[in-house]
């Protein structure tokens, strides 16, 4: 196993972790009015939710920039 593999392995063991504690430790309840639509969500899903949501749009931003950036680099 090379050392990015080791490094990959501990990152995503210590997000779970992470992931595991805040939602053990945020059980309040967060009320969310849309309008007509009313959700209950617990605090600990809703800031996982958008952490993993901002990491999601990070990397296909980066996606989009690296390739428009090789394409322009090849042609």
């Amino acid at each position: 196993m090379g050392f990015s593999t080791i490094l990959l392995l501990i990152s995503i063991i210590l997000i779970g972790i992470y992931s595991f504690i805040l939602l053990g430790l945020n059980k309040a309840v967060v009320h969310l009015d849309l309008l007509f639509l009313k959700i209950d969500f617990q605090l600990g899903y809703l800031i996982l939710s958008s952490i993993l949501l901002g990491i999601l749009i990070a990397i296909v931003l980066e996606l989009l920039y690296f390739s428009a950036k090789k394409r322009d680099k090849n042609g």
